[in-house]
């Protein structure tokens, strides 16, 4: 019996290492520099995405990939009123993902395991939902400084599963993350020439995060510092290939759409599904003067960079599908066996010779 229960036990870790394999093997790194995957506690898939903001002299640049598990995202126009600052948008209306308003402030933020925050609720109260906070920000708000002021005026959520990377056209930006007291921190950019950078682990508490050290971080980090250090001016150009060279397209999760925001001017560039060599390009203003009707980003791209982008996910998909299928016949040639050992005569040696052996 002793015998029997070594070979279950090695049939057993036989299993693990084969699915563990296969699944390693769909996977591109994503915040982990040891290829563990990009699910969080519960199974679900967080959002990826790399924040940055890189400014040299009068140049700020604002840029974001948008990682997760969706085919496409969405844009619309806000246009703003009396009241508020128009703003562009990526994501969803009720979980927005990007944004750039008529005041060159932008917005976006990374997915981070869910942690209790207090709410401060002797505060302002805030109307909508969670995702609600960063369109009243962009409604209100010109400039980080402002940014701050609202956070600590006004009642925050009771929980946060992100942090949030603000900019301005000054070069002025913040990361707004929960400390380990639970209290909602202000990680600030340096002022003047330099760059802030945010993952997927919390910047003032990297143990709540989706893996710690990350190697998107540390690489965006290179390529800034070369940047702010080089002799000739940014381009968008430049920020866009700094998000290129961290993008996804792993079996977990992959870059959906990518922004560089040119903030002093008020230009936004967009790729989709990690095409950095076709961008559109588009003006704020001209986009709260003339709002376009709301739909998929893939809508404001050429047909040529909506198949290329198809191809991508079908090819990402087909690569799931491969590694459930061999992981299934990994599992059933194991199985099998499993079953054939314990059918063999337990009490003959011929059975459990097999083996042994």
């Amino acid at each position: 019996m002793k015998q029997i229960r070594v070979q279950v036990n090695n049939l057993l870790l036989l299993i693990i290492v084969g699915l563990a394999a296969c699944l390693l093997a769909t996977l591109e790194p994503t915040c982990d520099a040891d290829l563990s995957t990009d699910l969080s506690c519960d199974g679900t898939v967080p959002s990826g995405c790399t924040v940055l903001t890189l400014s040299k002299g009068e140049q700020v640049f604002f840029g974001g990939n948008d990682d997760y598990i969706n085919p496409d995202s969405y844009y619309w126009v806000d246009p703003g009123d009396a009241q508020n600052y128009g703003a562009i948008w990526i994501g969803q209306p009720d979980n927005v993902q990007q944004g750039v308003n008529e005041q060159g402030l932008a917005y976006d933020s990374n997915g981070l395991p869910r942690v209790d925050v207090n709410p401060h609720s002797e505060r302002i109260p805030v109307s909508g939902s969670y995702t609600s906070y960063p369109i009243h920000i962009l409604h209100e708000c010109a400039t980080v400084e402002e940014v701050i002021t609202w956070v600590r005026a006004h009642q925050w959520h009771s929980f946060m599963h992100d942090q949030m990377h603000f900019a301005d056209a000054t070069g002025d930006a913040v990361i707004i993350s929960v400390g380990t007291d639970g209290e909602v921190v202000f990680t600030r950019k340096p002022p003047g020439d330099g760059f802030l950078v945010s993952t997927n682990f919390n910047v003032v508490n990297p143990a709540n995060g989706f893996g710690y050290p990350c190697w998107r971080y540390d690489r965006a980090q290179e390529l800034l510092g070369q940047l702010v250090n080089q002799g000739s001016k940014l381009t968008a150009k430049e920020a866009a290939n700094v998000l290129d060279a961290v993008h996804q397209q792993g079996g977990t999760s992959w870059t959906i759409a990518s922004l560089v925001a040119d903030l002093p001017n008020g230009v936004v560039y967009l790729y989709y599904f990690y095409q950095f060599d076709r961008p559109v390009v588009l003006h704020v203003e001209e986009e709260l003067a003339n709002p376009r009707a709301p739909g998929p980003v893939s809508g404001l791209f050429p047909e040529d960079v909506q198949q290329e982008a198809d191809r991508r996910y079908q090819e990402i998909q087909a690569k799931i599908r491969r590694c459930w299928w061999v992981g299934m016949a990994w599992l059933a040639v194991v199985l099998v066996s499993l079953i054939l050992m314990i059918a063999l005569p337990i009490g003959g040696r011929r059975g459990l010779a097999l083996w042994a052996s």
